[in-house]
């Protein structure tokens, strides 16, 4: 019974371990645990497959005929002991119908017999155990397979429910979704829409503020051209009465000055009217020009301003003065002409009744005189050369029309000073701000003259040209014009032909090669403005008289001072300049002047050339010489414009050098002192080397015709 027992309690422990799924299964679906039922499923289906795999095993293992001994060998203890081999046939074998369900076979116990047959008996029931065992083996693994197969059923009806389900919350879920996001959509539409309706409201109002806005500029505007006009109109009206009243007094300036010109003209005997009313009458003239010239500005500028209109006034009231004093000045010298017309009506009918007394005494006296001439003649044929009578009157000529020349060159420029003082020396901040100006426009180009290019020399010159035509040009970053004040185009004249000059005195008297640019210049302006040459001129003469040529001689009763200044020279503090600065001086303007007779114009007149060289060499050679002064010029022009001469005028100028070297050097010795030769040295070296080569080399920096066409 014992080893009966055994067999199914080990029985019972292997089919409850291999239901244990199927019970787990049970109790989760109970409980109704939902959390993690997907997980749990796949791990029970996994656990399924190993019970289902094991009862194969199980039933590979019957098939292939293994012993009920094997088995109970491998899970059973067989009897040790005959003792208990009897009990067992005494015990009743009970099934256990909870763990087989009813399924399990019924056992009977057999019959007691005598003792003998004990071990017989054992087998047989030994062997109806086992084929029970098998019996009840083959029941419980179908009846495992049918639960297996049934709770599989049941698990995948549960997937399927839960699937479904899963399916249905889903679609509940997106459905959800789609409500909510439509909600949403709605309200953000709405959102907008009404922000829209707002914006628009909002750029409809900005756009009606900014209609109105437009409109009120646009009158204001339209107020604003009205009155720009009407202002424009009075001052254009204003303009024009200023320019017309500008032009009536231009004309009346014009009228008088042209009447005066007229009276001089039928006159024709201005030697006898005194000097200050030609020079006043020249300064009519050149009132009445830039008068002409203001208007002209004024014309093209559409307009004028009140100080031109107030000179214009100034202008005529003086034009019509000096109209004035001219006629009452031709009137008295008409009459003073009559009477002497009468009084040489007079003396002419006085003389021819004298004449006829005298006929008689000159035919008395006519031999003696004869005699007395060729006396005269032979005294002089033995001691001096003959000079002709033609010869001497010709110079004489020349020398007195140099010395009148020289005397209105003075007397305009003297005009022309004082005429421009209101620039030279301005009481006004803002004229005298526009007179340095002005300066800086003359200075700044004139400064800057070299022979680096024929470019160079032109932009120097077209400045220059532009500044006295009135034009602007600029000066430090601004636009100046001399056309702002009335007189601004004569003080910039005359302010250029003082600085040519001290271009000589500073420069030039240093370096000799820049004289040739600075003439170029000089000369470029010079015939475009005639007037600046004339002040040139002026400065020349009055720094150097011996340009003229003219020695001033010392006066009756004058001071050291003012016949040292005559001549040239620097006096300061009572002390004169020494004579190796001022000869210095005089040389730097000689050699400026002797450039500008050099000059090649090319096809143009020039307006001061190698003719008026011609003519100050030969009144110089008939001149007194002075001691170092006559010498250093004639160097300083011989060595610049000698070489222009000599091509020139060839032969005759030959001639001019042989009565230089013969008669005049000679004098140029007598009155030049011991230990001051050094002038005269190196003049007779140039003159014996032109004599010599019969030729003048070209000076040092002249600009030839390959530098203008470089």
């Amino acid at each position: 019974m014992d080893e009966k027992m055994s067999v199914l309690e080990e029985l019972g422990r292997t089919s409850k371990g291999r239901l244990r799924y199927s019970k787990d299964v049970e109790i989760g679906t109970k409980s109704g645990d939902a959390a993690g039922w997907l997980g749990r499923l796949v791990v029970r289906i996994n656990d399924v497959d190993q019970v289902l795999s094991a009862l194969e095993a199980e039933l590979q293992n019957e098939q292939n005929g293994e012993s009920p001994r094997s088995k109970t060998q491998e899970g059973l203890s067989p009897p040790n002991k005959p003792s208990q081999r009897g009990t067992q046939h005494k015990e009743t074998i009970h099934a256990r119908p909870q763990a087989s369900q009813d399924l399990s076979p019924k056992i009977i116990p057999p019959a007691k017999g005598p003792t003998g047959s004990s071990e017989n008996g054992g087998d047989i029931v030994r062997a109806q155990l086992q084929k029970s065992v098998s019996v009840y083996e083959q029941e419980r693994q179908e009846t495992v397979k049918e639960t297996v197969v049934k709770q599989k059923i049941q698990m995948e009806q549960q997937i399927a429910g839960l699937w479904q389900q899963a399916q249905q919350q889903l679609s509940i879920l997106q459905d959800q979704h789609r409500l909510n996001s439509r909600r949403q959509q709605d309200k953000v539409n709405n959102l907008l829409l009404h922000r829209g309706e707002k914006s628009q409201q909002r750029i409809q109002q900005l756009e009606e503020d900014h209609r109105q806005r437009a409109r009120h500029l646009d009158a204001q505007l339209q107020e604003a051209i009205v009155r720009q006009t009407q202002q424009q109109r009075r001052k254009q009206a204003y303009a024009l009465e200023k320019l017309r009243q500008l032009i009536k007094q231009q004309e009346e300036s014009n009228e008088a000055a042209q009447a005066m010109t007229t009276l001089l003209s039928d006159f024709g005997q201005k030697d006898a009217l005194p000097a200050d009313v030609l020079s006043d009458a020249h300064r009519a003239m050149m009132l009445t020009s830039n008068l002409t010239r203001q208007v002209s500005a004024a014309s093209q500028a559409g307009g004028t301003t009140d100080q031109v209109l107030q000179l214009a006034q100034t202008t005529l009231a003086e034009v019509k003065a000096i109209k004035t004093k001219v006629v009452q000045a031709v009137e008295k010298a008409r009459e003073e002409a009559r009477k002497a017309d009468e009084e040489r009506a007079r003396q002419a009918q006085e003389q021819a009744r004298v004449q006829a007394a005298e006929q008689e005494k000159q035919a008395a006296l006519k031999q003696a005189e004869k005699a007395t001439a060729e006396k005269a003649a032979a005294k002089t044929s033995s001691t001096k050369p003959a000079v002709p009578a033609d010869s001497k009157e010709a110079f004489l000529s020349t020398y007195t029309q140099n010395i009148k020349r020289y005397r209105d060159l003075q007397t305009n420029l003297d005009t022309c000073v004082q005429s421009c003082l209101p620039l030279a020396k301005p009481t006004d901040s803002q004229l005298k701000k526009y007179a340095f100006d002005l300066q800086k426009a003359v200075n700044t180009p004139l400064n800057a003259i070299s022979s680096h290019s024929a470019s160079h020399v032109t932009d120097k010159l077209e400045r220059l040209c532009r500044l006295l035509q009135g034009q602007q040009v600029e000066v430090s970053d601004k636009r100046v014009s001399a056309t702002s004040h009335p007189m601004a185009t004569l003080y910039c004249k005359e302010l250029l032909a003082r600085k040519f000059m001290k271009q000589g005195i500073e420069q030039i008297a240093s370096n000799h090669e820049s004289a040739f640019p600075i003439a170029a210049v000089a000369v470029g302006v010079w015939m475009e403005f005639p007037d600046v040459g004339e002040l040139l001129m002026a400065h020349f003469h009055r720094a150097c008289p011996y340009i003229v040529p003219f020695y001033p001689p010392r006066l009756d009763g004058q001071s050291d001072e003012d016949f040292y200044k005559s001549k040239g020279y620097a006096y300061k503090e009572g002390t004169v300049e020494k004579q190796d600065k001022f000869l210095k001086r005089m040389s730097g303007i000689m050699r400026l002047y002797a450039a500008i007779v050099q000059t090649d114009t090319g096809s143009k007149k020039h307006p001061h050339g190698v003719a008026h060289g011609w003519c100050w060499l030969s009144s110089v050679i008939n001149l007194d010489p002075e001691m170092d002064v006559t010498a250093t010029l004639l160097y300083d022009f011989l060595q610049v414009a000698g070489h222009a001469l000599m091509k020139t005028y060839g032969k005759q100028f030959h001639k001019l050098l042989h009565i230089l070297c013969r008669d005049y050097f000679t004098q140029i010795q007598a009155v030049t002192g011991a230990g001051q030769g050094g002038p005269v040295s190196r003049l007779k070296g140039l003159l014996e080397e032109c004599i010599k080569t019969q030729r003048i080399a070209t000076p040092k920096g002249m600009l030839t015709s390959v530098f203008w066409t470089s």
